[in-house]
């Protein structure tokens, strides 16, 4: 079992991701992507994937924080936040979520699930976009999409990030404990690229027991150089020798 997985967020944004995340799979900083489904690069990142074998390397990256949704009944009752506003509030409101609500939301990221399928992507995994899935009701949601979609596992909640509050790092431990115990973890570590990194560099051992997921978001910078965007700032694909070899194997 690969020990190490680094997945490339947003897969169908637009064309330069899109053509960022193509190049990351060939020079092998990434092993995985995730794609959106209701984004105006979607069916350009489909063809990308066809033409270069890696439909069986792509999971899906549900999103209800960005773009145009796949059903009308969301938006009419007001649970999309299609232009990506106050995140934080979004998310509030969807721990207050009714039955029928529930239901609503369902409809809406299984229909970006079937889309996805329909174009020939098997689909590895699922993750969110904007981490949504860290709201319980979503996550509840999700478990219900992996069992009637038959998707193997899901990203677990961000445990790298320890300069978090108690609350949420409790928080955060309690869910991702209910998702290993219903068997749907993708990894036992989760984080962005430093986060891992610093993991890796001082205690290499973790890879004897442990899964470890690096979310990356590949783009270029104004110079045309492939970069990784991690909380506004741009850093450089220069892994250490620790997770190259993981990579290749």
């Amino acid at each position: 079992m690969n020990k190490l997985i680094i997945n490339a967020d947003d897969f169908g944004l637009n064309t330069a991701v899109n053509n960022a995340i193509i190049e990351s799979f060939k020079k092998g900083f990434i092993n995985s992507t995730t794609i959106l489904a209701n984004m105006p690069g979607f069916n350009e990142g489909v063809a990308l994937a066809h033409e270069n074998n890696i439909v069986n390397k792509i999971g899906i990256h549900l999103s209800l924080t960005e773009g145009d949704p796949i059903t009308n009944e969301i938006l009419l009752n007001d649970l999309y936040n299609k232009h990506n506003s106050d995140i934080k509030k979004f998310k509030r409101k969807l721990f207050f979520l009714s039955k029928k609500e529930k239901i609503i939301i369902y409809n809406e990221l299984a229909a970006q699930i079937i889309k996805v399928r329909r174009a020939g992507i098997c689909i590895t995994h699922i993750d969110t976009h904007l981490h949504t899935h860290e709201v319980w009701p979503i996550t509840q949601i999700i478990f219900k999409l992996l069992r009637d979609y038959k998707i193997p596992s899901m990203r677990i909640l961000n445990n790298l990030n320890y300069p978090v509050s108690n609350y949420k790092a409790c928080y955060r431990k309690f869910i991702n404990k209910i998702i290993k115990i219903k068997g749907l973890n993708n990894s036992d570590y989760f984080g962005n690229q430093p986060e891992a990194i610093w993991l890796l560099e001082n205690d290499p051992k973790v890879f004897e027991k442990k899964k470890i997921e690096i979310m990356v978001h590949p783009d270029y910078n104004e110079s045309g150089v492939i970069i990784d965007k991690v909380k506004g700032n741009q850093i450089n694909f220069d892994y250490p020798e620790i997770v190259k070899q993981y990579l290749r194997s």
